[in-house]
């Protein structure tokens, strides 16, 4: 469908100006300087990590697992240290290993494994088992296959640790914890040779402003966790409030005003705990404000890129609303039915939400995103597409499903989060 990417990229900016309230149409360049992963590598016996509570929770289900990572054509990537291991084993499996990988050449990932005709990795055996891990051990992994789904970040001398939403397992206990998601300080476990690789990376040493580039996105990663978690008001109002405070950061940063977003941030929280936004959140009509033809049109882009499962998902989530899957033309009640929906299903259950967006601030270093060559407001719109998009696939599929399905959450979350993050990497970004 010729056109149906840039207009995906003009729909995402709409979301940010007509959805929330913003009248300007202006995008900050704020760049947080990178060390790349290529030149970063730990040797490390132990460290400190920060990591959410939810952390400790999760274990891989291996052969229990509806959709394992092992089998549906995911690329794994095998790192030098594992590859020079594999090299000098003079048995079967070694000589397999060599056989069925295809060197890249891209240090620190320097192969991948050839998948079977079927996309499953030709390690896994007849029972969903690593074959590499039984016959040689845990040690002997990859290091993609040994932190899949972890995330690891480096933050100017410190380590956090989280977990990505492609894993249904990931998904289960991120997601349905009642609880407010809150770090904590574990021990970093190093991989097979010895090494920690962060996938993302911050450090302060090349920026030049005013305030270090640490210092600010601690700040308004803290302060966007608060509005986040703050259940007085509904995770829809508080996305308006997430905006308001990233539109005037971004001002602030495109004028050099960097020493000004301390006092901002500080008089945004007191503006909340003496209630100041109360009236105005009572004006947020039943907490829902969607534009569902901006919403179909990026769901009928992504439906283009024929991933079967998050297709299946999407298809419930029309049925459940009564829109026909071929021309995504919405019901005149669409509004109510989603309202009715919506408070059947999740008026008691917004922690849900509320996980979702969290997970997306702290593992990506929103609203800076790791130092991506995009605006603050631009890591908004992506954070709010991803909102708005998952939000009605998952109010739809409980509606077609009549009940809240924790099972239907987990595989739409996870198809979602596949399609949109990992094949992707988000519509905003690609511009």
């Amino acid at each position: 469908m010729p056109g149906t990417l840039e207009k995906s990229v003009f729909f995402l900016k709409k979301f940010v100006y007509l959805h929330l309230l913003v009248y300007q149409t202006v995008f900050w360049y704020y760049y947080l300087y990178v060390t790349g992963v290529t030149e970063s590598w730990f040797d490390m016996n132990e460290t400190k990590v920060s990591q959410p509570l939810y952390f400790k929770k999760f274990t891989c289900t291996c052969d229990k697992c509806r959709y394992n990572c092992c089998r549906h054509n995911w690329q794994i990537r095998i790192d030098k240290g594992t590859y020079d291991k594999y090299t000098h084993l003079d048995n079967d499996i070694g000589k397999e290993f060599l056989d069925k990988i295809k060197v890249i050449s891209k240090d620190p990932f320097i192969a991948v494994i050839v998948t079977n005709s079927d996309g499953s990795c030709h390690f896994l055996d007849d029972k969903g088992f690593c074959s590499i891990q039984l016959k040689l051990g845990y040690d002997y992994l990859s290091r993609t296959c040994r932190i899949h789904p972890r995330s690891i970040s480096y933050i100017n001398g410190a380590f956090e640790t989280f977990l990505e939403l492609s894993c249904e397992e990931a998904v289960r206990v991120i997601l349905f914890e009642p609880e407010p998601m809150v770090l904590e300080q574990s021990i970093l476990e190093p991989d097979g040779n010895g090494n920690v690789i962060p996938n993302r990376m911050l450090t302060a040493d090349k920026y030049t402003g005013a305030v270090s580039a640490v210092e600010l996105f601690r700040n308004l990663r803290m302060t966007s966790t608060v509005i986040m978690q703050s259940r007085k008001y509904t995770v829809r109002f508080r996305m308006l409030l997430l905006c308001l405070l990233v539109e005037q950061v971004g001002g602030l940063l495109e004028t050099v005003q960097d020493s000004n977003v301390a006092s901002l941030t500080n008089d945004f929280l007191k503006a909340m705990e003496t209630g100041l936004y109360d009236s105005l959140a009572d004006q947020m009509p039943d907490g829902l404000v969607i534009d569902f033809d901006i919403v179909l049109d990026i769901l009928r882009d992504m439906e283009t890129k024929n991933d079967q499962r998050f297709n299946a998902c999407l298809r419930k989530a029309l049925e459940g609303f009564g829109i026909d899957p071929e021309s995504y033309s919405p019901p005149a009640l669409l509004h109510n039915k989603y309202k009715e929906y919506y408070q059947q299903y999740f008026s008691d259950k917004e922690y849900v939400f509320e996980n979702y967006i969290v997970n997306h601030i702290l593992m990506e270093g929103f609203p800076f995103n790791y130092g991506k060559d995009s605006g603050v407001m631009v890591n908004f719109a992506d954070l709010l597409a991803k909102y708005n998009l998952i939000e009605f696939l998952l109010v739809g599929v409980c509606g077609y499903h009549n009940m809240f399905d924790r099972w239907n959450i987990i595989n739409c979350v996870s198809a979602f989060a596949r399609c949109y993050d990992h094949a992707l990497k988000g519509y905003l970004m690609m511009e």
